[in-house]
């Protein structure tokens, strides 16, 4: 049985933040967790090894931290600890799996693999079908200090009560101070020209050619406006020869998640509605209007993230082009007491009610965004009947200790 299990932190603060309430729940569930700190790697390998036992111990990561080839992880056979050592590995991929080509080609014994969108795994079981690939969408954040209040409790009642006293202590909406809050950078690229300096004139125009049916086909994934160029020019393409042709085209998604963030940011504060931006580069979009957006310029953390959306009316999110998956954000902002606004998913139109514990808006209906945040900063009591079934919903079924006790069932049953 494994009860023992190895997580990271300090590579991504993000990443680190969500490997800790996974740990939490956890070592409730008796399982000894030891943290890979990238401050002190060399330190942290030492004591790995005698953290390990043979047949109870499993690593977890997120996006292939440990499983890249990491020069920290290499034995002197070439081989990695992870495999000297026969652990079961478990991968929770927070963006598409195409920006994973290499490893997930690497053939990484004893790998399990996790998706936050139910497309990307079908995608990983097409591409990939040796690998074991499960569904397990990101969960909502609290802060830190009251959830490992939460845990503490030993009954469903304590818990309970632990969450009650968590929703009491949140700003009352009518006083918070942001009506519409956005935390995230503000992506900078530069133009495909100049990205592309070794590539033909006619490579560059095929290249505008994908993102701009991106651009109007806001609901089709891009791993299928993709394919379908690559086989417009080469009918006969393999799915090896798709699947690393469209990791080839990479940047091409981080473009069209740019587009639709901006273009949401600037159609609200154009549209008459203050948005606080919490991230790099705001200051520099050009707006019809300019005093609407208050660029906060700065990342945050985790933890104050959670304290900018229980400051705020409205959390805005913009899905990162995902079609059928959730983002974090929806629900860190059902948790801690803000309307969750976002374009839907397929798989958030199943789970959210629209109205009723979340609001959605349409990628291409874009112009009735503000008409639609309007609709809520003006209407507080149906706002606070929202966010009320929006912390039931999401305290109930989408935090991380739901997410690990579907962990802990995968690892316990590898």
């Amino acid at each position: 049985m494994i009860n023992k299990i190895i997580l990271f932190e300090h590579a991504v603060e993000t990443l680190g933040f969500f490997s800790h309430e996974l740990a939490s729940v956890f070592a409730k569930k008796d399982c000894q967790t030891f943290f890979i700190d990238y401050h002190k790697l060399d330190q942290s390998m030492k004591h790995v090894r005698k953290f390990i036992s043979h047949g109870r111990t499993a690593l977890f990561t997120f996006n292939f931290i440990g499983l890249s080839q990491e020069s920290y992880c290499h034995e002197r056979d070439g081989k990695s600890i992870w495999e000297t050592y026969d652990l079961p590995c478990f991968c929770v991929m927070v963006d598409h799996p195409i920006y994973y080509y290499e490893q997930l080609n690497k053939r990484i014994p004893n790998l399990v693999t996790f998706c936050v969108d139910r497309q990307h795994v079908e995608y990983v079981h097409r591409f990939h079908p040796d690998i074991p690939c499960y569904f397990l969408p990101l969960a909502g954040n609290i802060l830190p200090q009251d959830w490992e209040q939460i845990q503490r409790q030993a009954g469903e009642a304590e818990r309970k009560a632990a969450w009650e006293d968590y929703k009491k202590d949140q700003i009352p909406y009518e006083k918070r101070t942001y009506d519409v809050a956005f935390i995230g950078n503000r992506m900078m690229f530069p133009k495909m020209e100049d990205q592309l300096k070794s590539q033909t004139q006619e490579y560059i125009d095929f290249y505008y050619e994908i993102l701009n049916d991106m651009k109007h086909h806001p609901d089709e994934p891009v791993d299928a406006t993709m394919e379908r160029f690559i086989l417009r020019e080469i009918p006969e393409a393999t799915d090896a020869e798709i699947a690393s042709a469209q990791h080839g085209m990479l940047f091409l998604e981080l473009y069209i998640r740019a587009y639709f963030r901006d273009k949401v940011v600037k159609t609200l504060a154009d549209g008459g509605i203050r948005v606080h931006a919490f991230g790099k580069n705001w200051d520099q979009m050009q707006l019809e209007h300019p005093e609407n957006l208050v660029s906060e310029g700065r990342m945050i953390t985790s933890k104050d993230c959670v304290e900018v959306v229980r400051n705020a009316k409205v959390s805005l999110n913009v899905m990162p082009h995902f079609k059928d998956g959730a983002h974090d954000r929806i629900f860190t902002a059902m948790l801690n007491g803000a309307v969750s606004l976002t374009d839907p998913s397929i798989y958030l139109k199943e789970i959210l009610t629209e109205g009723e514990n979340t609001c959605f808006y349409e990628l291409d209906r874009m112009m009735e965004l503000p008409d639609r945040v309007n609709g809520i900063l003006t209407n507080p009591e149906r706002a606070i009947q929202i966010t009320g079934q929006a912390f039931s919903f999401a305290g109930a079924y989408h935090t991380w200790e739901n997410r690990a006790d579907i962990l802990l069932s995968n690892i316990q049953e590898k």
